[in-house]
């Protein structure tokens, strides 16, 4: 078993729960084109890209919005408002795990599906940009979670193995994302992130504080 050197976080639903917030934002968003998502199909699109959404709702409801130049522009401003009257939701405890682990030696990477600019703007204003060594999106790569692009990219650009890598995400995609690269995934049950299968991640935690430098390494020589 490699050593862990690296720790690679999915952003949505990790760092800041913003799930409840995606989906408020395209619900309003696909309203005003005249179509009522339901909850039980958007989730399937939580920890993948916009565009697998649109998929999705071209899958479900036969409403085709893959070549649409327009929806982007109306979710950016549905989303600034949101974002503008709430901000971003951080996670509990967030910093100081962050803080605890770089202390503790470990590289740390953002490995989201959101736009690079949701993720510059969303470790800003929480104050954790300064833990990061590579803050990475899946616009970056060829294909979205569940496949593992976003994930071997991040370690390349980091400059480590898969295997010397572990991975926390609160998503079925993410989960399959993370294992399929070689990586140890950690799974976080965030309720807002919906009913999530998990099952893939070697252990699955409730809250950041389990996150320690101890489950890593306990983790890592398992």
């Amino acid at each position: 078993m490699s050593q862990i050197r690296a720790v690679l976080f999915d952003m949505d639903g990790v760092l800041i729960n913003t799930e409840p917030l995606h989906y408020r934002m395209w619900k309003e968003t696909f309203r005003g084109r005249g179509l009522e998502i339901d909850y039980d199909i958007y989730k399937g699109c939580i920890g993948a890209t916009d565009a697998f959404l649109m998929e999705l709702i071209f899958k479900n409801y036969g409403r085709d919005f893959r070549e649409d130049k327009t929806i982007e522009g109306e979710r950016v401003a549905v989303e600034k408002r949101l974002l503008k009257e709430e901000g971003f939701p951080e996670m509990p405890g967030v910093v100081e795990m962050l803080r605890g682990l770089q202390e503790a030696g470990f590289l740390l990477a953002v490995a989201s599906s959101s736009p690079p600019v949701r993720i510059q703007e969303a470790m800003n204003y929480i104050g954790a940009k300064q833990y990061f060594s590579v803050l990475n999106s899946a616009e970056n790569v060829a294909h979205s979670k569940p496949a593992p692009d976003i994930y071997l990219d991040t370690a390349r650009r980091l400059g480590v193995e898969p295997a010397e890598c572990i991975v926390l995400e609160d998503s079925e995609n993410g989960s399959i994302a993370a294992v399929s690269a070689g990586m140890i995934c950690v799974g976080l049950k965030n309720p807002d992130s919906g009913n999530q299968n998990l099952e893939r991640a070697r252990v699955v935690i409730s809250s950041l504080q389990e996150f320690t430098t101890e489950l890593i390494r306990n983790l890592s020589e398992g």
